[in-house]
């Protein structure tokens, strides 16, 4: 993201994989930078069926792409209607197709402008996380079955972990006519980064690892080694993983000129093995 002296700068990662129990995906996931800087990620977790989970899940991420590069209001509300616009249109797809009945899926999106104020909306148990230092933060509450007995203190987290209807949702986009969005604001600064991503990573590994790799690995190396690991848990759902590292302009430079230095050696040795090659 380059808008302008100042501004944060954001690296993204993003990776979707079927899992090693799945036979098609029904995961989604979009990016979409708008010329003002602003910056929009979704991930979205179909159900419904194999062609009715793929509509739906596509179906949210495209008109929500669609409402965000398009709107002309504050971005709380962009995201809002953005998230809206896509229950109505899963909705009136499954109302005129019988064979799409009854399909719904869960969202997540992160919302980030160049200042570093950013938004983060979701229905149903697709997260959002900040890692802050060291420190993983959950940025959502799981709309389903499991959180809502958890929030009564009626089972702990190892409990929540083998229930029978741990994968129950009670709020999706696309079943009803009409959805309630949960959206917060937060602040980003200079290394922190955020992850969403589907239940097919966040059930079958834990917070601690999830830091781990946020914390050692840069995004495209996180989001590989975080889909892998789901996958050798089992890959029992598919696996959908969006990473965004917010950085300052500074920061860039000095890992620009790192990785100007670090191949000026590579060039240096090859040099120098040529040269002694020819003296042989």
């Amino acid at each position: 993201m380059r808008v302008g002296p100042g501004t944060l700068r954001v690296e993204i990662a993003s990776l979707s994989d079927t899992g090693r129990q799945r036979t098609s995906n029904e995961d989604a996931f979009v990016e979409l930078c708008r010329p003002d800087g602003l910056r929009l990620l979704m991930v979205a977790d179909g159900m419904g069926g194999h062609a009715a989970g793929e509509t739906a899940s596509h179906t949210a991420v495209e008109t929500a792409r669609n409402v965000v590069k398009a709107a002309l209001g504050s971005p709380d509300e962009a995201l809002r209607q953005a998230f809206e616009a896509a229950n109505r249109a899963i909705h009136e797809a499954a109302e005129r197709d019988a064979k799409l009945h009854g399909m719904g899926t869960t969202g997540v999106a992160l919302l980030a402008a160049p200042s570093g104020r950013c938004w983060v909306a979701h229905v149903g148990d697709s997260r959002a996380y900040r890692l802050r230092g060291e420190r993983l933060e959950a940025l959502t509450e799981d709309h389903s079955f499991v959180a809502e007995l958890q929030r009564r203190g009626l089972i702990d987290a190892a409990e929540a972990a083998v229930h029978p209807r741990r994968h129950q949702v009670l709020r999706s986009l696309g079943i009803e006519p009409e959805v309630e969005v949960e959206l917060r604001a937060l602040e980003v600064e200079p290394g922190d980064c955020v992850l969403l991503c589907s239940d097919g990573l966040s059930g079958v590994v834990d917070e601690a690892e999830i830091a781990e790799r946020l914390a050692s690995q840069d995004p495209a190396e996180a989001a590989r080694s975080l889909v892998e690991l789901a996958n050798e848990r089992g890959g029992p759902d598919n696996i959908t993983v969006q990473i965004a590292r917010f950085s300052s302009a500074a920061e860039q430079g000095a890992s620009r000129l790192r990785h100007a230095g670090l191949a000026a050696l590579g060039a240096l040795a090859l040099l120098t093995v040529f040269w002694l090659l020819r003296g042989l």
